[in-house]
């Protein structure tokens, strides 16, 4: 029987599978991009009840939140299909 260390306790990996470095971005990446979802959201909603509550439009209110909330998203989507276009290449290559 083998005798292992105190270290080798703490730090075995038995019953775990490797670390998966693409699962562990792209749940990273989700959640970076709900949480700009919600905070837009957000800041739409605010912009819209300012907007209802002294009758104007709601260009007026927040004249550049529409226009950074599409700049955001399209970013969002660029950095998306580069990373699943990277991540293609790479399966590819192995």
């Amino acid at each position: 029987m083998k005798r292992r260390g105190l270290l080798d306790v703490f730090f075995s990996n038995s019953g775990k599978p490797p670390f998966d470095r693409e699962r562990f971005v792209f749940k990273l990446l989700a959640v970076v991009i709900l949480t700009q979802l919600s905070l837009y959201s957000v800041a739409t909603m605010v912009c819209h009840r300012v907007a209802l509550n002294d009758r104007r439009q709601l260009a007026e209110v927040c004249p550049r939140a529409l226009d950074q909330v599409a700049a955001s998203f399209d970013s969002t989507l660029k950095l998306l299909v580069a990373l699943l276009g990277g991540a293609a290449l790479n399966r590819g290559g192995k």
